[in-house]
């Protein structure tokens, strides 16, 4: 059986406190993070075309059992690096001088999704977007109905693996040989390396100013009551000003972000702009439905930008999934505890998940159970309980057309231990997200 994400739609969940049930809306095809204290505009949006394949293990009636299938099984992989860059593989020995990329398995060590970009697009926060690989860290597992496409706790481990690389083209080509390519010189935003873009123009990708729309490297390049945002209105009647969410952009404009924290997969050429696979051969996964994507991970992020690998306890579901947070002793609304002091707010390097203080005892300085800050996602209100609603149609038939799916997820974020990113994101704190796509079932 395969699944594939699409692009989200809707609501696929909400916020409750513990006095309004619903006061926050959750977005399907969307990424939340953090607690009360986020200060990235969530939420953060889920790449499309994003396919994971599981093997059918055993059918008694209409209940099935899944289990990981391997490279071979789901194909679609491909090289990236080395003499076969971009070429098919099922393993690294196909892909002299690189790597074989494991794009649509679920066993240990295959990716999931394709490169997702998290741009930080509050007010000079640009530098704090982060890029994330997502790994298959064991065996994919869960159970099924074929006859209503109910998908139950189908547990697939994932290593976050978190870029801290800000926006990586603050200059780009438009038009010319190469579209898309960065440009900008050594002294980055405003200025244009010599000789760059061939018969078209390098241009700015920073921001735009909030009044007039005009193009712009910080604020003193805006009027004195107008900011420089890293976004820029798409439609409404802010069309083409700057802008921090889609809520700057009335009359039904969405802001479009100018920063790529991941490398792009340009959708004319097929090349790589930005990392270390800069202007090779690619194959773009996700569309391009704004401008951090397409990506693809024959477009990698440099490893020097690594901040490490965080553990995510990824649980999928078609049903619909609640998490509550409890009141510790140290700590109200609490959804995912971590052994912290609780004086400096500051945590445990590694992290230690924890219950209550008893957890905690061992590690002196760090006896205090908690998260960075309570509730969930936003400070509209302190959320006491997140709810996540998975879609199921069925039949599912083997051979039959795709049915459509939404899978749903709620989990725990540890800290990276980035100051900048934890502040940011408000780690360690919940995580949730809903994959709104189809599902196939394949000879």
């Amino acid at each position: 059986m395969s699944s594939t994400t699409g692009v989200g739609s809707g609501s696929c969940g909400h916020l409750a406190s513990d006095t309004n049930p619903n006061f926050f809306s959750l977005a399907c095809g969307g990424l939340y993070v953090g607690g009360a204290g986020v200060g990235v505009p969530l939420p953060f949006t889920v790449p499309d075309n994003g396919t994971s394949t599981s093997h059918v293990s055993s059918c008694a009636g209409t209940c099935l059992t899944f289990t990981a299938a391997d490279a071979a099984e789901a194909g679609g992989n491909r090289c990236a690096g080395g003499s076969n860059h971009n070429g098919s593989c099922t393993t690294n020995a196909d892909c002299p001088g690189g790597k074989c990329n494991f794009l649509k398995c679920t066993k240990a060590g295959c990716l999931f999704g394709p490169p997702l970009p998290l741009p930080n697009g509050s007010h000079l926060s640009a530098a704090t977007s982060t890029c994330v690989i997502n790994t298959v860290s064991a065996d994919g597992s869960g159970t099924g109905d074929c006859s209503t496409g109910v998908i139950t706790n189908f547990n697939l481990p994932l290593s976050s693996n978190i870029f801290l690389a800000g926006d990586l083209m603050s200059m780009r080509c438009s038009g010319g040989s190469t579209p898309g390519a960065g440009c900008a010189a050594g002294g980055g935003c405003g200025t244009v390396t010599p000789g760059s873009c061939p018969g078209g123009t390098c241009v700015n990708d920073t921001g735009r100013c909030t009044d007039t729309g005009a193009a712009c490297c910080s604020d003193a390049d805006c009027s004195v009551s107008a900011t420089c945002e890293t976004g820029a209105c798409s439609g409404g009647t802010n069309n083409g000003k700057g802008c921090i969410t889609s809520a700057d952009c009335p009359g039904g404009g969405k802001c479009k972000t100018f920063i790529q924290p991941c490398p792009i997969c340009e959708p004319t050429t097929n090349k790589c702009n930005g990392g270390p696979n800069d202007g090779l051969a690619c194959t773009p996964v996700s569309s391009p439905s704004n401008n951090d994507f397409p990506t693809s991970h024959e477009c990698p992020p440099n490893t020097s930008l690594s901040i490490g690998s965080l553990p995510i306890a990824f649980v999928l579901n078609t049903g619909t999934v609640t998490k509550t947070a409890v009141n510790l002793t140290d700590q109200a609304n609490v959804f995912c505890g971590f052994c912290k002091n609780k004086t400096t707010n500051a945590f445990r390097n590694p992290a230690v998940a924890c219950n209550t203080n008893a957890d905690c005892t061992a590690f002196t300085g760090f006896t205090s159970c908690g998260q960075r800050t309570s509730g969930a996602f936003t400070a509209d209100d302190v959320a006491r309980t997140i709810v996540a609603t998975g879609v199921a149609v069925g039949p599912i038939v083997t051979g039959g057309p795709a049915q459509p799916q939404t899978l749903v997820s709620i989990f725990c974020i540890p800290p990276t231990f980035s100051a900048a990113v934890d502040a940011a994101a408000d780690l360690p704190g919940p995580g949730m997200t809903a994959l709104q796509g189809t599902t196939v079932m394949s000879p």
